[in-house]
Formats: C-alpha cells, sequence, structure tokens
C-alpha cells in the first residue's frame, strides 16, 4: 500500500509542478541496473528519457554504461561512456558521444552524508564542426556538492545538491556556465529496489531567462 501511495504522490506532484512553472518544464524517467562484477567493483546500464517545452517534445533519449570502484567509505571513483540522442531545438536528431570520469568523497555526520564530486566530461556531436567559437568535443568540469539525510526507521532518504559547470575548452573563453540545483528523496522498496524523485532547476550563466525546470522520477535495481 505504502508503495502505491508513493506512486500517487509522484504523479500528482509532476501535474503540480507543470502548472506552475513559468519558464521550460521538462521531465526525465530512467532506468538503471548495477552488477557487482568484483570485490568494490560494479558495473551499471542507464536507460533515461527525457521531455522539454511543457512536456510536449521528446528531448532526448541516452544509454549509459559506467564503470566503478569504491575505494572505502570515503572514496569512489568511476568511469563511463554516454551514448545520447538529442532532438535539437533548431535542427534535427543529433547523435552525441559522451565520456566522463569522476571521483567523489563522501563523509558522514551522525545521520547526514555530505560529498563532494568532481567530473571531467567530454562530449563529441557527430556532423558539427569546429569554428572560432565552437569547440567540438566539449569538455566541462562538474562540480556537485551534495547532501542526504537518513531518516531513522524510514524508506524516504531525502538530499539536495548543487553542481557547477565550467567550461575547460571553450574558444572564446572558460567560466562557469550554468548551476544545476536538486531536491528530492530515494525510497528504498527492499535491499535491491529503489525509487527517486526530484525537483531540478538549471540557471544558464550566459542566458538567464532560459532557466529550466525538470521533474525526475527514477527507478533502481542492484543484483
Amino acid at each position: 500500500m505504502k508503495n502505491y501511495l508513493f506512486i500517487g504522490v509522484v504523479a500528482c506532484l509532476m501535474l503540480s509542478v507543470r502548472s506552475f512553472a513559468q519558464d521550460d518544464f521538462g521531465s526525465s524517467m530512467s532506468v538503471e541496473l548495477t552488477k557487482k562484477i568484483l570485490p568494490d567493483f560494479h558495473i551499471s546500464l542507464e536507460e533515461d528519457f527525457r521531455m522539454r517545452d511543457n512536456l510536449q517534445t521528446v528531448d532526448r533519449f541516452s544509454t549509459t554504461v559506467e564503470l566503478s570502484y569504491r575505494f572505502n567509505s570515503l572514496l569512489k571513483v568511476g568511469g563511463a561512456y554516454n551514448l545520447i540522442n538529442y532532438n535539437h531545438p533548431k535542427k534535427s536528431w543529433e547523435v552525441r558521444h559522451r565520456y566522463y570520469f569522476y571521483a567523489t568523497a563522501a563523509y558522514r555526520i551522525e545521520r547526514f552524508t555530505l560529498s563532494l564530486r568532481e567530473r571531467f566530461q567530454s562530449t563529441y556531436r557527430v556532423g558539427i564542426s569546429e569554428t572560432e567559437k565552437r569547440a567540438n568535443p566539449k569538455h566541462y568540469l562538474r562540480s556537485r556538492l551534495q547532501i542526504t539525510y537518513d531518516i531513522r526507521k524510514s524508506k524516504f532518504e531525502p538530499f539536495a545538491s548543487i553542481e557547477l559547470y565550467h567550461t575547460l575548452n571553450d574558444p572564446t573563453g572558460n567560466g562557469l556556465d550554468r548551476v544545476r540545483y536538486t531536491g528530492g528523496s530515494a525510497y528504498k522498496l527492499n535491499k535491491q529496489n529503489e525509487l527517486s524523485l526530484y525537483y531540478r532547476y538549471v540557471s544558464y550563466a550566459d542566458d538567464e531567462e532560459n532557466s529550466r525546470h525538470m521533474i525526475g522520477l527514477g527507478y533502481s535495481f542492484k543484483f
């Protein structure tokens, strides 16, 4: 019964956010499978589907394969390949190849966990030429600070984060490109299955009017 109640809350929240969002409102739905292949080594496969333009236009769908290794409770590293099919607003469908590497440091204080993730990301756009004002591939350093709270005797685990995108090879000059704010909660169905629901706001440094709102729903399975 609690699971059906959670799903009902998710549906109501998505409809309510759509009604009050003044900027572009979108959604993200993802499914992730994670397998332990060796002690402390995990491999995961994620499928992600996104909408934009107030849920009227398909934004992208992507597939990610990631390999990660946890040294201990404090440090985790990983890398991934991400195949993206992006529906460009002014062109047609565009294929993008992305890879990234990251390191995450986490520290627990009572029931709070504070983590910092640094991620190098490179994205190549098929059929797009480099120019004096446009790089291809694009390189970013993404820095995310996140806090989670473990509620006693509860399946809910709320979280909030802020993520900064810094360009690394912009021909016109590097700097802060965007800021991404996220808040939501994970919900553990059992030891293997988990749902997550979040709200996200993205602000672009060079175009404050082009801000974006998003509701995300994810499912993960570990085996």
